[in-house]
């Protein structure tokens, strides 16, 4: 008998971690219009691979005050999942996700208040809970997040920053920012509708290239005349450098990155016409 409760005892201590390292870490459920590139990510956090067959995913709706489930998400087929990597459902049948949800619009409710539960099939115990737009009792890790999606920003999710982290408290671990579906929660929050980059993009006249030789950031804009301001951010706002100039034709600068490396930084140009954003990692 002994002998059996030692067993028991191992096998808890050896399953938990399992079962803990899921996380709920990105969903994006309000966008412009009728609700089309809506999606959900979940994250291995853990050094082992795990099961996803093994459980399901809830959708709840707490306008009553108590979580009643109106999206279910399981399969047999569902594979296991490498440590690191992300599982994404989502409505568009052409986005390349890994799962569909049941509609291609509105599948995941806009709130308040609504959840997202991961749970074990074999017994329904909770793996991870995600209250947003409110508190809904039971379905909460700490306190429901603060953090809102809307039908306004394009791009625009709420994720786990940094990216996977799970303190067991919803407000704390989940904030706004553009969406990155099956990829690393950035944490930005600059012009979500700019297109990702990756050394070099143009639009409309405005550049931007990560130049490894010279560790700068090379900017420039064309046509400008008058006033222009360059701005450069980090991906959670935070304003790291800013260069005014007056332009007759073209503007440009460099700036320095210093020691920076393997950073996405957002650029920002302001001129008469209006504003532009690009995205850049540094090499």
């Amino acid at each position: 008998m002994a002998t059996r409760y030692l067993f028991l005892l191992l096998a808890a201590c050896f399953t938990f971690p399992a079962f803990s390292q899921l996380v709920i870490n990105e969903v994006d459920y309000d966008q412009p219009g009728s609700d089309a590139a809506e999606f959900l990510e979940l994250k291995n956090t853990g050094t082992d691979p795990f099961d996803l067959s093994s459980i399901a995913v809830l959708l709840l709706n707490g306008s009553s005050g108590t979580g009643v489930v109106y999206g279910s998400y399981f399969s047999d087929d569902w594979p296991m999942l490498a440590p690191g990597a992300y599982f994404t459902l989502c409505g568009d049948p052409n986005a390349g996700c890994d799962a569909q949800l049941s509609t291609a619009t509105n599948a995941i409710q806009n709130g308040a208040t609504d959840a997202i539960a991961i749970i074990l099939r074999s017994d329904s115990s909770f793996v991870d809970r995600l209250s947003y737009e409110g508190t809904l009792d039971g379905y909460a890790e700490g306190t429901g997040t603060t953090a809102a999606d809307d039908n306004v920003s394009e791009n625009l999710s709420i994720g786990r920053f940094p990216d996977g982290v799970d303190t067991d408290d919803n407000d704390a671990d989940f904030i706004a920012m553009c969406s990155t579906p099956g990829a690393t929660n950035a944490g930005d929050t600059l012009d979500c509708a700019t297109t990702a980059i990756s050394e070099t993009a143009s639009e409309q006249g405005f550049s931007v290239f990560a130049d490894p030789r010279s560790s700068q950031v090379l900017m420039a804009i064309s046509p400008a005349r008058g006033n222009v301001i360059f701005d450069v951010f980090s991906v959670d706002g935070a304003l790291l450098a800013s260069h005014s100039l007056t332009a007759y034709g073209k503007a440009t600068w460099a700036w320095d990155t210093g020691n920076l490396r393997g950073r996405m930084l957002i650029v920002r140009v302001s001129t008469a016409m209006g504003t532009k954003a690009k995205r850049v990692v540094l090499p």
